[in-house]
């Protein structure tokens, strides 16, 4: 087994997945790494233990569409200036069309992907809302769920009780 197929496996062990999964319908305008296609198939857009949302191309509703989002982020990126998430982010540079929106908390930080070189070996960027401040994760979206989930990645603007005991995935918490 490799690594994503390794990681989602840990993750639907620890994190059942929903009977019903809420797909996307993948268009190929933007890329997709394989293990969040796979991620993507086995949970479905939704949110990981009421906080991690996760995004597909083609979503149903465009507050989770992996497009859309990038569209929104990329127009906003470009306006400021980015000097604390280069800091942070050190040799991982990047200008604001590297960067492809995946996910989101609850506080509006977001998950992204830094677009170069292959796919498979995008790392994420986890941006802080508003000070923009960031955590890199050299790991695909799949293994940087679990890795949130089973606290072997902290990011310090998470809230201290994410993530619970029992974290839970649904497709709607909130409805």
């Amino acid at each position: 087994m490799d690594t994503a197929d390794a990681a989602l496996s840990r993750l639907s062990t620890l994190c059942p997945p929903p009977a019903r999964p809420a797909l996307g319908r993948a268009t190929g305008h933007i890329t997709i790494p394989a293990s969040h296609k796979a991620l993507i198939e086995t949970y479905g857009t939704g949110c990981f233990d009421e906080f991690l949302w996760i995004f597909a191309e083609g979503a149903q509703s465009g507050q989770l569409d992996i497009p859309e989002r990038t569209r929104d982020l990329r127009t906003v990126l470009q306006r400021k200036k980015l000097n604390a998430i280069h800091d942070d982010l050190g040799e991982q540079k990047f200008d604001a069309d590297d960067l492809i929106q995946w996910g989101v908390t609850d506080n509006a930080d977001l998950l992204t992907w830094i677009a170069r070189g292959s796919p498979e070996e995008w790392p994420t960027a986890i941006i802080q809302a508003g000070q923009l401040r960031a955590v890199v994760s050299p790991r695909s979206s799949t293994a940087t769920v679990l890795d949130l989930l089973t606290r072997a990645t902290v990011v310090p603007f998470f809230p201290p009780d994410f993530p619970a005991d029992r974290p839970e995935f649904s497709t709607n918490p909130y409805g």
